[in-house]
């Protein structure tokens, strides 16, 4: 293990070796995403919120945002940890809810840690530049995504065990994300229970990005009537554990 992870702290007879698992920066990914879209004429609609929707006869017919109605065939709703919020007035209560989750970044040289190392559901992963990103906690605190001391000292501790070299960086960042949560981590795809253009893509907890196009994949098979690209049925929203009228 040491051959591999020269700064590895835990005992080498304790590790394995996974060379499948990599990384990628979601900021990023979602800038590209958002090029792509934006170059095959896709209409974003950033800062625009939505408040309501008008559903007539089981059908949606318009989403209501600030800058007025905006109508469509079908509408998906992707939310997130507010996807629940979102769906709130169409009938459902949605079992998907904020899992808060704390991190911190470490400042450090270049070549310091060269690979992933993941112990007990924490995570050190090395960046390009030098920086060191430690995972991160589970907490259900509702919609606050405030930092604490707590996790702080949860997280350097973890980090040091890992990483010895670690104790000597600064923490350049310590900030705090909301997960969407589901009853067994498995998301929810397809459409909704009672509204007949309405469609879910929502609760993916902490394998939103890993987990993101295949649930859209499937998304898309089930809006195109296409063959799913996989058994649909563990995913639908009617079968979820927990989903109930509003």
């Amino acid at each position: 293990a040491r051959r591999l992870e020269p700064a590895l702290g835990l005992a080498p007879e304790s590790a394995a070796w996974l060379p499948e698992v990599a990384q990628v920066r979601n900021p990023r990914l979602a800038q590209a995403l958002r090029a792509a879209l934006l170059k095959r004429g896709v209409d974003i609609r950033a800062d625009c919120p939505v408040t309501g929707w008008t559903i007539e006869a089981d059908r949606v017919q318009a989403v209501q945002t600030p800058a007025g109605a905006l109508g469509a065939d079908c509408f998906v709703v992707a939310g997130g940890a507010w996807s629940a919020e979102l769906l709130q007035s169409t009938g459902i209560r949605l079992p998907v809810g904020p899992v808060r989750g704390q991190m911190i970044l470490y400042q450090g040289p270049p070549g310091l840690v060269s690979r992933i190392t993941l112990y007990q559901g924490h995570y050190v992963i090395p960046r390009r530049d030098g920086r060191v990103l430690v995972g991160s906690t589970l907490e259900y605190v509702g919609f606050d995504k405030h930092t604490t001391p707590q996790a702080l000292d949860e997280l350097s501790r973890c980090a040091v065990l890992l990483i010895p070299a670690l104790a000597s960086l600064p923490i350049e960042k310590h900030w705090a994300g909301l997960r969407p949560g589901s009853p067994d981590g498995t998301p929810l795809v397809g459409p909704h229970p009672v509204i007949g253009n309405l469609y879910i893509n929502a609760g993916h907890f902490r394998n939103g990005v890993v987990l993101g196009p295949a649930s859209a994949r499937l998304l898309a098979d089930q809006l195109l009537g296409r063959p799913p690209i996989l058994d649909s049925t563990p995913y639908l929203p009617e079968n979820t554990e927990g989903i109930g009228g509003a």
